[in-house]
C-alpha cells in the first residue's frame, strides 16, 4: 500500500512511522514548510514537496490528512475531489456544518474515507463493547479526561495568541476530549440533548483555548451522562499515576462498565483495561489485550478495509456525529460558531 501524507508536523510523525513499521510505502510527504516538510521526508526516506496540489495530483493507495484541525475540511475535501482514498486525523474538522458537506461530498464520490478515532480500535476497547451491553437499561455514565499540562505553558499560548489571534488553535475539549466523544457515541448510542456546558480558560486564551470543559448530556437511551476534560499540572494522577486520567464509565441497573483508555503516544508502555460488574453474577470481570499500536492498527485494517473487508474504522457518518456534538456543546456553553478554527460568540 503506498500512503502519502499531508502535513509534517508533530502527528505526522506517528503516522510515517506506522506506515514504514508496517512495510507499505511512504510515497510523498507534503507542507508548506520547507523544513518541516524535509526534515520528516529524510527521516523517513521519502520525496517531499511543498504542494499539496502536487501531492494529490500523485497516484496513492492512501493520502492522510494530518495538516492542524483548522484546515481538514479543506484538505480533506480537495483530496476526496481528486479522487483519493483519505485517512484524515481527528477532528474530522472544526466546523458541524463543514463536516455534513463532507459526508454528502464522499457519498457522491463513492471513495473510501476513514477518520483516526484509532483508539476504538484496540482489541480492549472491542471488548468494551461487550461489556457495555451487558449492563441492563443504561441510567449513567462518566467520561473523564484530564491530561497532564505543565503550568508554563499557558503564557506561551496565551502569548502565541496575543502575537497571532487567527491561529488555529483548540483547546481541551477538541484535543482530548473528541476521542471520547467518539467512544461514548459508539458504546451508549446518540446524545439527544446538551443539558448544560461550561469551558474555563486561562488568561489570555479565551474564546480559543479552553483548558476546561464540563457538560451534561441526555443520551436518548434515557441516561445521564457527565463529560469532564481538563489540561492540568497534576502528573501524578490517573490510573498509572502519571497524570493521564481517562476513562468512560457506564451504569446500568445490572452493572457497571468502565474502560481506562492510555496515553496515546505510549503504545509500547500501557495498554488499556475495560472492567465489568455483573450485578447477576455478583463478580468482577476485567481484561487487558495487552500492547498494541494504535496507529499500526489503523493502517493495518485500512488496508483491510480497502480490499473489501469490514472494520470498525471509524465512517465519516460517525465523525460527523462527534463534531455535531462539539458544536452542541459548545453553543450550550455560550461559544456559538466554531469555524476554520475561529470562535465567535
Amino acid at each position: 500500500m503506498k500512503v502519502n501524507i499531508v502535513g509534517a508536523g508533530n502527528i505526522a510523525e506517528y503516522h510515517a512511522r506506522s506506515i514504514k513499521a508496517l512495510g507499505h510505502e511512504l510515497g510523498l510527504v507534503a507542507d508548506f514548510n520547507e523544513k518541516s516538510a524535509q526534515a520528516l521526508a529524510d527521516k523517513y526516506g521519502c520525496r517531499w514537496t511543498t504542494s499539496t496540489d502536487s501531492l494529490l495530483s500523485e497516484q496513492a493507495d492512501l493520502v492522510t490528512v494530518a495538516v492542524p484541525n483548522a484546515y481538514h475540511y479543506d484538505v480533506a475535501a480537495a483530496a476526496v475531489k481528486a479522487g483519493h482514498a483519505v485517512l484524515c486525523e481527528k477532528p474530522m474538522t472544526r466546523s458541524s456544518e463543514n463536516s455534513r458537506q463532507l459526508v454528502e461530498l464522499v457519498k457522491q464520490t463513492g471513495r473510501p474515507f476513514f477518520v483516526g478515532y484509532m483508539k476504538r480500535l484496540h482489541p480492549t476497547v472491542q471488548k468494551f463493547a461487550d461489556y457495555s451491553s451487558r449492563i441492563g437499561q443504561m441510567r449513567s455514565g462518566l467520561v473523564r479526561v484530564y491530561h497532564p499540562m505543565p503550568d508554563a505553558s499557558w503564557p506561551m499560548i496565551a502569548n502565541h495568541l496575543a502575537l497571532s489571534p487567527g491561529s488555529p488553535m483548540d483547546g481541551v475539549f477538541v484535543n482530548s476530549g473528541s476521542h471520547m466523544l467518539d467512544l461514548l457515541l459508539q458504546f451508549a448510542g446518540p446524545v439527544k440533548k446538551v443539558l448544560a456546558a461550561r469551558m474555563q480558560y486561562h488568561d489570555g486564551c479565551y474564546p480559543k483555548v479552553d483548558k476546561m470543559a464540563h457538560a451534561l448530556l441526555e443520551m436518548e437511551n434515557g441516561a445521564t451522562v457527565t463529560v469532564e476534560c481538563g489540561w492540568l499540572s497534576l502528573f501524578g494522577v490517573g490510573r498509572r499515576e502519571n497524570g493521564w486520567d481517562e476513562l468512560i464509565e457506564l451504569r446500568g441497573d445490572e452493572g457497571l462498565a468502565t474502560l481506562h483508555t492510555t496515553w496515546w503516544e505510549r503504545p509500547q508502555f500501557e495498554s488499556p483495561v475495560a472492567e465489568l460488574w455483573d450485578e447477576s453474577l455478583k463478580a468482577k470481570e476485567s481484561f487487558n489485550a495487552g500492547m498494541v499500536d494504535n496507529f499500526q492498527e489503523e493502517y493495518r485494517l485500512i488496508e483491510k478495509a480497502l480490499s473489501g473487508e469490514s472494520v470498525p474504522l471509524a465512517t465519516v457518518e460517525e465523525a460527523f456525529a462527534v463534531d455535531q456534538l462539539i458544536d452542541d456543546i459548545f453553543a450550550a456553553a455560550g461559544i456559538h460558531s466554531q469555524k476554520e478554527g475561529v470562535v465567535t460568540q
